[in-house]
């Protein structure tokens, strides 16, 4: 049967019923969900071979409608299109399929490759196309050459500056008296932190990237993204405004920023920013499982917890809409959703990934 790595601060009783009722919750996803839970839900909660499951679940994955049209969206894809908020950039159709459960591995989605003559040809040569693209290349599976290094120099390069713990990111409004009107409602960002080649603040994206790097890079950087992730949890960090503010180019230019690494379900701020894909982007990282925010965080979530062990979040959580994947906008894992069981399966993976992640 399966068995779970509990939270430290259960009492032994509410282990042994926590442990069961997630064991109830696994086998009811088997039953009652689609073929992508079906196929997560074994290879990531019950951790069976996915090269074997892959020969029975994926012509049933395959043969979805919404597979399709996501395989088309890959077959369409222009490489070198890597940031934006809709269906025809990279930054979306990877980790779409991914979801999926479709990578480089599978030969579907090999074969829809087809824009790029051989994929070790797709080299970026701007700073943040590589810091958005390769997260999710690397997530997708493809043998490109330098990625885990670029992103181990992003770990060096953030890791010196959050450090010395400096949460005071952002500069004296007095210092940019020609700031255009429309921008003086929000903090300007210290120009030697957030501009040019090398962005020292930590990006949405750079966390997707750490996610994929950790178990494969020294305990040198494991310590440096730990460091980046105690950062970005602290309470000090709450100070960050939405997407960070306003940075200053030369010739005094300005520009809104964007992509912070807000904690959600923050009990500082009356557990804000409700966004589950996020948290699990931080289960992934034992220093953010062990502290008390991601902990309070669970306790939320468990008020949604049936009287079978499943779970049904409020629907804003598991959002499917035409947005960027890295804020949480595309959550549908193919359940059909004008069944009135969709929620319960989706909410019920969702809260066991991050039980398992536990």
């Amino acid at each position: 049967m399966y068995s779970l790595f509990l939270l430290p601060f259960f009492s032994n009783n509410k282990q042994d019923k926590l442990s069961k009722e997630v064991d109830m919750a696994i086998e009811w996803l088997i039953v009652n969900a689609g073929p992508v839970i079906r196929y997560r839900t074994q290879v990531e909660l019950l951790n069976k071979d996915k090269h074997k499951l892959s020969q029975n679940y994926m012509d049933d994955i395959l043969a979805l409608p919404q597979t399709q049209k996501r395989l088309t969206l890959l077959r369409n894809l222009d490489f070198s299109k890597v940031h934006g908020s809709n269906n025809m950039y990279l930054e979306n159709v990877l980790p779409m399929l991914s979801d999926f459960g479709l990578n480089y591995e599978i030969d579907a989605f090999k074969s829809a490759v087809i824009n790029v003559s051989n994929v070790s040809d797709i080299v970026y040569s701007k700073e943040y196309d590589k810091i958005i693209g390769y997260p999710f290349l690397l997530r997708s599976g493809f043998p490109i050459v330098g990625m885990i290094e670029f992103i181990t120099e992003r770990v060096n390069t953030i890791y010196d500056y959050t450090k010395n713990k400096d949460f005071a990111i952002y500069d004296n409004i007095e210092n940019h008296k020609s700031m255009p009107k429309v921008f003086r409602n929000r903090p300007i960002i210290k120009p030697d932190i957030a501009y040019g080649s090398m962005c020292r603040l930590p990006l949405i994206y750079d966390i997707v990237a750490f996610a994929e790097i950790y178990d494969h890079v020294s305990f040198e950087i494991q310590a440096k993204i730990d460091n980046i992730i105690e950062y970005i949890i602290a309470p000090e960090y709450d100070i960050v405004v939405d997407v960070y503010g306003i940075l200053v180019a030369p010739s005094r230019r300005y520009y809104s920023m964007g992509w912070d690494c807000k904690k959600p379900f923050n009990d500082n701020q009356n557990y804000s920013h409700q966004n589950i894909h996020r948290l699990l982007l931080y289960s992934r990282f034992s220093v953010a499982r062990k502290s008390s925010w991601f902990q309070n965080a669970i306790d939320y979530l468990m008020q949604y917890k049936t009287e079978n062990g499943t779970h049904i979040f409020p629907k804003n959580y598991l959002q499917e809409i035409n947005s960027n994947w890295v804020l949480g906008s595309r959550m549908s894992l193919a359940e059909n959703r004008r069944s009135k069981q969709y929620l319960e399966v989706e909410s019920t993976f969702y809260m066991q990934k991050l039980l398992n992640n536990i």
